[in-house]
């Protein structure tokens, strides 16, 4: 895949889709042409040669662009594409894949409603009641899952209203 190449150093130059791959080893450079780049480098294309660029973060095993990693190397996580010994506060990491991800921060639960069925609070054996929360700090992530807002739970009714009338 060389177009030029020197004896000291390898591949200068490559074919126009290859990736120009160079590294050092001590004090000396040397270069390679791949079809792709190695893990911890990404491919930038231009106009005279395509070059592997090595990521800036040594946690980084995969990058989008120099500063902005895609995938952390082991005992890493990924957080807005930088890499964490561990989640950032607010995160939790997502099963499997050691990427982190906002949570909801969540208000208590208000008090249990009165218990009613159809719009009554008596007259029937059984009614239901609910309770909400509100979300304090809501996930700014895109996918980013709220739990429950709202619950509700069967509940046991007056079956005689006072008076005999339904309320």
């Amino acid at each position: 895949g060389c177009v030029l190449c020197s004896e000291e150093n390898g591949c200068i130059t490559c074919h126009h889709r290859l990736f120009l791959l160079i590294w050092r080893d001590g004090i000396r450079q040397y270069g390679m042409c791949v079809h792709t780049c190695p893990p911890g480098y990404f491919g930038v294309r231009g106009l005279e040669v395509n070059r592997c660029t090595k990521c800036r973060s040594p946690s980084c095993e995969s990058c989008f662009s120099r500063d902005f990693c895609m995938k952390c190397k082991d005992k890493f996580y990924l957080h807005k594409g930088q890499c964490f010994r561990q989640c950032p506060p607010s995160t939790t990491a997502q099963p499997g894949t050691r990427e982190c991800q906002e949570t909801c921060e969540l208000g208590p639960w208000s008090n249990w409603s009165a218990c009613t069925h159809e719009g009554q609070t008596c007259g029937c054996k059984w009614g239901v009641e609910t309770r909400v929360r509100e979300v304090l700090g809501a996930a700014r992530e895109e996918g980013a899952a709220c739990p429950a807002l709202l619950e509700t739970r069967k509940c046991r009714m007056r079956k005689h209203c006072p008076g005999g009338e339904h309320r």
